[in-house]
């Protein structure tokens, strides 16, 4: 915990240490530590330069305390908050220096091309980390990680404030867990759409890149980190329109209006509907009989008065039901 803030892992040990038992002497952490004498005297020296412990005597047999947390460590988080402060006004100055070192490579500033899986996946992950307001996606195939990687990170940045708006290519319901793990990631607050089809790969954060292909296909070797540039605008753009046109995925805490008999059944058989599964598949997905499935689907789509299964997801958009 405290290792972010440049105090040592051993000086936390006995710092956490001295907070649940204060008054102790040297000799006795190096016996409740199991450490020698030289390494829990460098620790309680570097806990004194910090502020965080001080000593009752100056004698050796003097007893240590831990002095309290909102004196001694908050100190700390102030440097650590200027220290990232300062950082943060050079990013300008380095990026300069970072284009001019493109540009003398013939490379544009507003367009970075990225070669390899492996390196496209670190360059989203560090698009993630910077995001600060909201990103939005384009998902279909290929993927350059795999799921619970990509979730996981979601999940965080979801907790940390930052909105997800997602556009799921149908393709992607074929994945037996993809129901499931986008149901997950609504709960968490993710605002979730889909369409039949999307023109391409797309991310972006915060308006201020984007990471789409430099080619369609079924690998995904190269990409373009577009920044802040009429190109990112337009970017953004088709998101916004394509998410107009979107059908949202239902919230998996919301009912469906009236009697339709199970809810989340409907819910999802619904959204699998749109995707345009067969009947087995959405058998095999909702862990039901494939003549339950078409009873259900024949019922929704009368209901709704739709003529096909797409249609019925778009009807019930419509109606309120997702």
């Amino acid at each position: 915990m405290l290792e972010a803030l440049g105090v040592s892992h051993l000086a936390e040990g006995v710092y956490l240490r001295l907070l649940q038992h204060p008054g102790r002497t040297t000799g006795e952490l190096c016996d409740e530590l199991a450490k020698d004498r030289a390494t829990v005297t460098r620790a309680l020296a570097e806990l004194a330069d910090r502020g965080l412990a001080e000593q009752t005597t100056a004698e050796l047999s003097g007893r240590w305390t831990a002095v309290a947390p909102d004196i001694g460590v908050e100190p700390l988080l102030q440097r650590r908050e200027e220290e990232l402060r300062r950082t943060r006004l050079r990013i300008t100055e380095l990026m300069r220096s970072y284009h001019r070192g493109q540009e003398g490579a013939g490379s544009s500033e507003l367009v970075e091309v990225v070669m390899g899986r492996d390196a496209i996946a670190g360059a989203w992950s560090q698009m993630r980390a910077g995001a600060k307001d909201q990103v939005l996606v384009f998902d279909r195939s290929p993927h350059v990680q795999s799921s619970r990687a990509d979730d996981e990170f979601e999940f965080d940045l979801i907790a940390r404030g930052v909105v997800w708006r997602v556009i799921y290519e149908c393709a992607q319901f074929r994945d037996a867990e993809a129901l499931s793990r986008i149901s997950a990631l609504m709960e968490a607050g993710e605002r979730s759409a889909m369409l039949p089809q999307l023109p391409f790969k797309l991310a972006v954060v915060d308006s201020r890149w984007a990471l789409v292909p430099m080619y369609s296909g079924a690998e995904l070797e190269s990409a373009l980190i577009v920044r802040p540039s009429l190109l990112l605008d337009a970017l953004v753009a088709t998101f916004e329109l394509h998410w107009s046109r979107a059908m949202p995925i239902p919230d998996p805490q919301h009912a469906l209006p009236g009697d339709v008999l199970p809810q989340h059944l409907d819910r999802d058989l619904l959204v699998l509907l749109a995707a345009g599964l067969t009947d087995e598949s959405m058998a095999r997905q909702l862990g039901v009989s494939i003549r339950t499935v078409q009873r259900r689907v024949r019922m929704l789509m009368d209901l709704l008065e739709a003529r096909t299964r797409f249609q019925a997801g778009i009807q019930a958009a419509r109606s309120g039901w997702l």
